[in-house]
């Protein structure tokens, strides 16, 4: 979800996240099933936790005590958890180096999210200095799995010419495809290219722009209900109406949230990468305009 970016989709490997809903019953089953230790089960365990389903309280705590048992049976599934949980500080002291960390374990192992991840990691800096070869190498793979995070990303580099050839109608390819699979910060970021049309191959676009900032605003998306605040205020695509534009502004510092895997990293820049990218970045996750970044 947008509130809660990167954290509500643990468990999606298992089909077990926030938004999935478990009787008391079940849960129950769950928890007495995890006595016997199996990472499995304690994985299961630790997302009634994470989540606070099935009659279970939420906690972050004791969800962590399940993944670092699952974990450490060499489930990928909770190396993944833990990675991310380590890396948004959920729970745990925040710590991007240890968040990598379990993230490349779960990507030896094969899990796509894992490969994504470590990918999105080299790609930012994030516990570690960017590596833009490395980047390119995991996400490549998990896109290979069908990873709709991966397309994004490998969007994303191949837009602004990190580690590939900057070629920004393949950009929009891949952000079309992992967008019509439901992948939200594709649809966000496709966005911004059809709502300015500075971009070879993809025009201005308004009418496509418009609709695409409304579906993430139904997500609770900050940075498309700040566009959609601005196309109001200046009649983009849409009549103008002040208050309406109001009302965008005030959705968008209400739910502004940046949440991990949602952000990009200030504190390490790529030297070598364009400012265009970093700001667009910027804009990309909290909808300030690009002019004015």
């Amino acid at each position: 979800t947008a509130k809660g970016g990167l954290i509500d989709a643990i468990g999606r490997d298992v089909g077990l996240t926030r938004s999935q809903e478990v009787d008391e019953a079940h849960g129950a089953r769950m928890l007495q099933d995890a006595n016997d230790g199996r990472p499995d089960n304690l994985y299961f365990a630790a997302l009634l936790h994470l989540y606070g389903k099935g009659g279970v309280s939420e906690s972050p705590k004791q969800a962590l005590i399940h993944f670092r048992r699952a974990a450490e049976q060499g489930h990928a599934g909770a190396m993944v958890a833990l990675g991310t949980l380590t890396r948004a500080g959920h729970g745990i002291a925040k710590d991007e180096k240890s968040a990598l960390a379990w993230f490349r374990e779960a990507a030896r192992r094969n899990h796509a999210d894992g490969m994504w991840l470590l990918g999105q990691s080299l790609l930012q800096g994030s516990g570690c200095d960017v590596d833009f070869d490395g980047a390119k190498k995991w996400l490549t793979e998990a896109a290979q799995q069908e990873s709709y995070d991966a397309l994004h990303w490998l969007g994303v580099m191949h837009e602004y010419g990190l580690g590939l050839e900057r070629d920004t109608r393949k950009a929009r390819a891949l952000y079309e495809t992992a967008a019509s699979n439901g992948h939200a910060m594709a649809e966000y970021h496709l966005a911004l290219m059809h709502a300015y049309g500075d971009r070879p191959g993809t025009p201005q676009d308004l009418p496509r722009a418009l609709t695409l900032f409304q579906k993430g605003a139904a997500r609770n998306h900050g940075g498309s209900c700040f566009n959609l605040g601005r196309m109001t205020m200046y009649g983009q695509g849409t009549p103008v109406d002040y208050d309406v534009a109001r009302y965008w502004f005030s959705r968008a510092i209400a739910c502004v949230e940046i949440k991990f895997a949602d952000a990009p990293s200030t504190r390490r820049r790529p030297r070598d990468a364009s400012a265009r990218w970093y700001n667009s970045l910027v804009d990309f996750h909290t909808g300030i305009p690009r002019e004015l970044q």
